[in-house]
């Protein structure tokens, strides 16, 4: 295994834990995927436990979500569209394909405490999977954090510091008490390898033409791209579906430098109702923006009010509880369908629960 910095690509030792360049820049992993066949088993996190960079998983049943067929919304918009159902994993997000793979790493390098900046459901699940692995944590999260995904979080043990500010002011912190001997825990390069099991599951479930995928930290974008290109070098995939990335008007770093040719730009203070994707310095952007050219796909930014009117479609056309982060995808759909070939094959990525966020609007 190696890793290297995104920005200058200089090399970082894989030994010890490292999260950031010494230049600043976010790190990856670059490995060449291994020579293997994938086996007849069901889906699961375990299945592509040879494209991680860890021999055991810390799991609890993550992985193997449903593809759900639209019952009625692609009909009328003319395409065969699908849900992957990620509310489903074990702490209601897709966040723990991720904790599954980074925690195992943290205990790999013989992490008693550790320490992750969250919105809400990171933090529910790396408390969820540091409490099987024995690792003590602390989540540090925004002021306006939701109460529902913070009581999760204390439900499985971990301690909650509350910091004024945006979900970047509670990464810095984060990242700070890290550096007093803490395993930052969060949207980093572990994660990104564990979270790449939804691109791969994708890729045995269906030849998709377009993926629409919320955009926060980028980490989501940035691991399905790089499964795709994975499992292409194995002659497992015949293309990359375009991927599509949505993000909420008041938090639309990468959607905005993608629209208008320009570099990443943070915004000071993000805002929106889809708390699960409010970032105004998205981690992973440059890697995200990079899947998303790489595809020949595109992104788009969708309003509060559009967010919350596709969550409530969702549960009430589709029969699916999703919050409104995972809703974001199909508010994505319904602005740009026009933009997809009739007949397409498209899959919205549900990526967290409704009973985590505001219920839909009547």
């Amino acid at each position: 295994m190696r890793i290297r910095c995104v920005v200058c690509r200089a090399p970082a030792r894989s030994d010890r834990p490292v999260f950031r360049c010494r230049c600043g820049g976010t790190l990856e992993v670059v490995s060449a995927p291994p020579n293997v066949r994938l086996g007849s088993g069901p889906l699961s996190q375990v299945r592509y436990l040879p494209f991680y960079p860890v021999q055991e998983l810390v799991s609890l049943g993550e992985g193997g979500t449903p593809l759900l067929p639209s019952v009625r919304i692609g009909a009328r918009l003319g395409i065969d569209l699908h849900f992957k159902n990620e509310a489903v994993n074990p702490t209601g997000s897709f966040k723990d394909r991720g904790s599954s793979v980074e925690v195992a790493k943290a205990r790999d390098f013989g992490a008693t405490t550790a320490v992750c900046a969250s919105t809400g459901n990171m933090g529910a699940s790396v408390a969820a999977y540091t409490a099987v692995a024995g690792i003590r944590c602390t989540v540090v999260v925004p002021a306006d954090a939701a109460e529902t995904k913070i009581a999760q979080i204390r439900a499985y043990g971990a301690r909650v510091v509350r910091v004024r500010g945006s979900y970047n002011d509670a990464a810095n912190l984060a990242e700070r008490r890290a550096a007093h001997g803490a395993f930052l825990l969060g949207d980093y390069l572990y994660r990104r390898e564990g979270t790449k099991s939804l691109g791969f599951e994708l890729a045995e479930q269906v030849q998709a033409d377009a993926i629409l995928v919320p955009i926060g930290n980028g980490v989501l974008m940035a691991a399905i791209g790089k499964a795709y290109r994975e499992f292409a070098t194995l002659g497992l995939v015949k293309k990359t579906p375009r991927l599509i990335g949505v993000q909420a008007a008041g938090s639309s770093t990468v959607s905005e430098a993608l629209l208008r040719g320009h570099p990443l730009h943070c915004i000071d203070h993000p805002h929106t109702v889809a708390s699960a994707i409010e970032v105004g310095c998205p981690l992973d952007g440059k890697l995200a923006t990079e899947a998303i050219r790489e595809s020949r796909g595109f992104a788009c930014t969708v309003t509060d009010r559009e967010i919350l009117a596709a969550q409530r479609l969702l549960a009430r056309e589709e029969g699916l509880s999703a919050e409104p982060g995972g809703a974001a995808s199909l508010a994505g759909l319904l602005k740009v369908h026009s933009q997809l070939r009739p007949g397409s094959t498209v899959v919205c990525l549900v990526t967290g629960h409704g009973l985590k966020g505001p219920p839909p609007a009547r």
